[in-house]
């Protein structure tokens, strides 16, 4: 038989379930909203599929494909891209500076 207290308790635990429902619905949602469309190109000889790991939420897909990921994922290609054209930028300096001597 159930008290009143008990009635309570359980009425109270189901407004908590419903409002971490609607929590998660709209976590869910703003997720779907922060997210960007990129495109990796494939480079014969390279690996076909990126993946990128940001706190251990892994990210993967192939390139060449236009895909839509979430903005930090996109944010970690760009700065990988970045790093690419800097290194491939200081490598050329290096090669100048070697045949000059």
């Amino acid at each position: 038989m159930a008290t009143k207290k008990n009635l309570e308790a359980e009425t109270e635990v189901k407004e908590v379930k419903a409002e971490e429902v609607k929590a998660e619905k709209e976590v869910t949602a703003e997720k779907e909203e922060d997210k960007v469309m990129v495109m990796v190109p494939y480079v014969e000889g390279q690996d076909p599929e990126v993946t990128v790991i940001i706190n251990g939420y892994v990210t993967k897909f192939r390139k060449g494909e236009t895909v839509m990921v979430p903005r930090n994922v996109a944010e970690v290609l760009q700065n990988s891209n970045q790093q690419m054209m800097a290194a491939l930028k200081n490598q050329e300096k290096f090669k100048e500076q070697r045949t000059d001597l």
